[in-house]
């Protein structure tokens, strides 16, 4: 009798913490945000927004300067917002963590010419919090490249994604 209450209190210990492991994945489709820790420009502050997926996160962009910036930034606009980069999707596991590495980033600001290769790193602290970092390396269309730059951040459950 003795055996079978150890097995059993095992067995509901064990099914409480595979359940809590399983907690820290948001369901699909969850839209986060959050900010960055990129210096402020302008008085704005870089953000960082994806959608959870099953398998991956997907449309994980971010504001960036790259690593060489560019020009001033008018008075009153958000140099974040009109260089964003974009990746597709990001792997998930179902521990809750994420990364890719290298990956060729869609963006729009700076040199034309230039290839923006992002990698990040991260976990779900929380079905509603996620941290991580993103480092960014950029080659000018003259051939020029550096970084890689490296950033911190912290996304919470936003709005369901449509």
């Amino acid at each position: 009798m003795r055996k079978l209450t150890i097995a059993l209190a095992l067995a509901t210990m064990l099914t409480a913490a595979a359940a809590a492991a399983s907690g820290a994945l948001p369901r699909a489709g969850v839209r986060f945000t959050g900010l960055t820790s990129a210096k402020k420009v302008n008085g704005f502050q870089d953000t960082v927004t994806f959608v959870t997926g099953t398998r991956s996160l997907r449309r994980f962009s971010f504001g960036t300067l790259g690593c060489f910036g560019y020009g001033t930034f008018p008075v009153g606009v958000d140099p974040y917002a009109t260089s964003l980069a974009q990746l597709k999707t990001v792997p998930l596991t179902p521990k809750g963590t994420f990364s890719v590495k290298s990956a060729a980033a869609s963006y729009n600001a700076g040199d034309p010419g230039g290839k923006l290769l992002v990698t990040v790193t991260g976990r779900f602290s929380s079905a509603r919090s996620a941290t991580g970092t993103i480092s960014v390396v950029e080659t000018a269309g003259n051939g020029g490249s550096c970084g890689p730059v490296k950033m911190t951040f912290t996304a919470k459950q936003g709005s369901s994604a449509s």
